[in-house]
């Protein structure tokens, strides 16, 4: 793991960041002064440390500028609301500002979830080439964008996927994961919402983590109602709401 000793110890990095520090996903990490900023190849970057004008000037907006000219993406990931309040009034004209929340994992919580046995039919199983090649939501271009490689996801990240008459009908990733988390991404297609899929595909999700020392992380927009009960629903609570900003 990369040393990295200018995060202050009440910021909670992404795991993103955790993922790039640990080097399982290619990233970089750029670090003045007091302030740093961690990117991965997707063009996901979260700035933190103390908010600094020229480090906004002369490090996030050029690489903003030219992800703009390329037509990429940038999405930035804030750690305060001091650095929220600095990239609003510097930089207002360029970025959209949403709000996001991340929850924290309480295991007891979790321990006393109880799930009805799936529906004949409905098999669990766990992510593998064969799946990545099969799946809708998680497929390789999505493993790709994200892990830089299916190989490297293999080596570093897992999943989860429930199938019916051979088909995936609902499934859960690590969108991101590093020595110490792994971050969930959980889709269900749409002809079989409402059975509690989810719920089931999500709990192999964390019992995997928690048999590999991993702590779940749950991350989503605000305003996610499904998201939000869900992650309520698996053991997931007080969740600290923070900022991502995006190219208008």
């Amino acid at each position: 793991m990369m040393s990295f000793l200018r995060v202050n110890r009440s910021e909670v990095l992404p795991v993103f960041a955790h993922s790039v520090l640990d080097v399982f996903i290619p990233g970089e990490i750029i670090e003045q002064n007091n302030s740093t900023l961690i990117s991965t190849s997707s063009g996901i970057f979260v700035v933190s440390g103390e908010p600094n004008i020229a480090f906004l000037n002369h490090t996030i907006l050029p690489i903003y500028e030219n992800k703009k000219q390329k037509n990429e993406r940038f999405t930035l990931f804030s750690t305060s609301k001091e650095w929220d309040e600095l990239l609003l009034n510097k930089a207002t004209n360029e970025f959209k500002q949403y709000k996001r929340y991340s929850y924290f994992f309480n295991k007891h919580r979790y321990s006393s979830l109880v799930l009805k046995d799936l529906t004949a039919g409905f098999e669990l199983r766990r992510f593998n080439e064969s799946t990545i090649i099969k799946s809708h939501e998680f497929n390789e271009a999505y493993i790709k964008q994200y892990w830089g490689s299916v190989t490297r996801f293999l080596q570093h990240g897992f999943g989860y996927s429930i199938t019916y008459k051979n088909k995936i009908v609902s499934e859960c990733i690590s969108i991101f994961a590093s020595e110490n988390y792994a971050e969930i991404d959980v889709a269900t297609s749409s002809n079989f919402s409402g059975m509690g899929l989810a719920s089931h595909v999500s709990a192999a999700f964390i019992k995997h983590c928690l048999e590999h020392d991993k702590v779940p992380r749950w991350d989503c927009d605000i305003h996610n109602v499904g998201s939000i009960n869900l992650a309520q629903k698996l053991g997931f609570e007080n969740p600290r709401m923070y900022s991502i900003f995006v190219k208008r």
